[in-house]
């Protein structure tokens, strides 16, 4: 019992550190960080993305993402067009005036990132890697079983 309890107060903390990081960022940088993370994956990507495998690389909801990039095409951020191939399929890519956002916005991401880190040893942050990588395969082991118990029902 005490192993669960300590366990819970991890995961409470480890919820708590991130949703501080979260507001911290857009704090400092001017942009939620589920917002940024779309924006850097399409800066970091050469050709124009399908929004289902943008979903997919940025870890988002399809429905969540649709709405992010509505605001952002609004914003003049991106750009989404219909495939000519497929009228199902939507490419997403980074306006002019989106890259030119985001560059903007990189050398205050590095100074971010740089500020919290500053005091996290090295060798915490590959303990702590190994332990979310080691959360994440029990979270999904977790979910497998569910499936496996729901289906056999």
């Amino acid at each position: 019992m005490e192993l669960e309890r300590q366990s819970l107060a991890v995961l409470q903390q480890f919820g708590r550190t991130y949703r501080a990081y979260a507001s911290a960022f857009e704090q400092r940088i001017g942009l939620p960080l589920p917002r940024w993370r779309i924006l850097f994956a399409l800066h970091t990507q050469e050709d124009a993305i399908a929004q289902k495998a943008l979903a997919e690389r940025v870890n988002m909801d399809p429905g969540a993402l649709t709405r992010q990039l509505k605001a952002m095409e609004e914003l003049g951020w991106v750009l989404r067009n219909t495939s000519e191939r497929d009228n199902r399929v939507t490419h997403v890519t980074l306006s002019a005036a989106g890259k030119t956002m985001v560059e903007g916005k990189m050398p205050l991401r590095s100074a971010f990132l740089q500020d919290v880190l500053e005091n996290v040893p090295e060798s915490t942050m590959v303990e702590l890697s190994r332990g979310l990588a080691q959360l994440e395969a029990g979270i999904a082991g977790a979910v497998a079983r569910a499936a496996e118990l729901a289906n056999a029902e």
